[in-house]
């Protein structure tokens, strides 16, 4: 039941709590046991054993690895016998216990391709398209490279086979690389140096990635939580070449939406409504959606001119900006592609543009 969003009352009931102190209990562990039994947890006494010595810890740790158990583990707990009086414990992991994790189960997976995704910042993030293989009850297919500095160390390429494993039983990890096809594939590779905060405006050759994540933010939680638009919608819309640039669907209306390919005349209304919804959004939500960078506990005002006008060293003034992110802030209400949005958005009449 690892990593679901629900469970039914009958796999509730199977849960089990595995407890081994208390705040004030006995100190010593044979004690704490029997008091954790005669409160009826059971499996904390039947699944802790005594240690002398390392050997010991290390048999316990391969019978539970290799033979069945009734619930899912990643490892053993080793606690020491006695441990600090309550009034010094905190809410983190207790210095008196160590993990001694399973081995990770592994697979060989094949890269088919290689794809670089970058993000509504500029960050580029390869990702790798496998021929599927099976790890433990999940199926891999794609896995992250992590950093395009990783992938550039690794130099990973479609023929080259890796060794896959799941970080925490449920991520996909790569570990690395374990044979090179004798031919290296030829590959466009983005370079970082023409991607970043204020890039990519517009749907132009080369910025597909970062401009789709940045109508992906507008319309997601942190943006403008528009209902029902998300990637797909994004996709379709600048497939059918009825948006180029980042507030290009604020004047499509329901002859446009409703010839559009994928897009039903009743789904057309309610795309056509949702997006309707974005007027309604305050000024401060449309900076955000935007791309305004953070702006840590700056008392912003509800208008932008004003904070078109600010210098570097006022953006300091405020709690929580330093140099470097007050020089962001100023980039960006600098930056000729912000000042085009926000002169749209004046057109358009939203608060705070006017």
């Amino acid at each position: 039941m690892l990593a679901r969003q629900t469970i039914s009352p009958q796999q509730a009931d199977a849960i089990g709590l595995f407890v081994w102190d208390w705040p004030d209990g006995p100190a010593d562990m044979a004690q704490r046991l029997a008091g954790l039994q005669a409160l009826g947890f059971n499996h904390s006494v039947a699944y802790t054993h005594p240690l002398k010595n390392h050997a010991q810890a290390a048999d316990w740790r391969e019978h539970w690895y290799r033979n069945p158990l009734p619930f899912a583990t990643d490892g053993v707990i080793m606690r020491q016998g006695q441990r600090p009086p309550a009034q010094r414990w905190q809410a983190s992991a207790p210095y008196w216990i160590a993990a001694w994790k399973h081995p990770y189960a592994q697979a060989l997976a094949e890269v088919r391709k290689v794809h670089f995704n970058i993000g509504r910042t500029g960050k580029i993030a390869p990702v790798l398209e496998l021929t599927p293989v099976r790890l433990d009850d999940r199926t891999v297919s794609r896995i992250s490279a992590g950093s395009l500095s990783r992938w550039e160390k690794l130099d990973i390429r479609p023929g080259d086979h890796i060794a896959v494993s799941l970080a925490g039983l449920t991520i996909p990890r790569l570990d690395g690389v374990v044979s090179r096809a004798a031919e290296r594939a030829e590959m466009s590779v983005p370079h970082a140096s023409d991607y970043h905060e204020l890039s990519c405006w517009q749907a132009a050759p080369g910025c597909e990635s970062q401009f789709r994540a940045r109508l992906v933010w507008l319309s997601g939680k942190k943006g403008l939580a528009l209902p029902g638009v998300g990637p797909g919608t994004w996709d379709k819309l600048i497939e059918s070449g009825h948006i180029s640039g980042l507030l290009d669907w604020m004047t499509l209306n329901h002859a446009e939406l409703a010839n559009i390919p994928g897009l039903a005349e009743r789904s057309s209304a309610k795309l056509l409504d949702s997006l309707q919804t974005a007027r309604e959004r305050p000024f401060q939500t449309w900076l955000k959606a935007i791309g305004l960078p953070p702006a840590g506990n700056a008392k912003l005002p509800d208008n932008w001119h004003d904070l078109a006008e600010r210098s570097a060293q006022q953006w300091q003034a405020e709690p929580g900006i330093g140099p470097g992110r007050a020089a962001k802030l100023r980039a960006f209400f600098q930056d000729p592609h912000v000042q085009a949005l926000s002169q749209q958005l004046q057109a358009q009449g939203i608060s705070g543009f006017k």
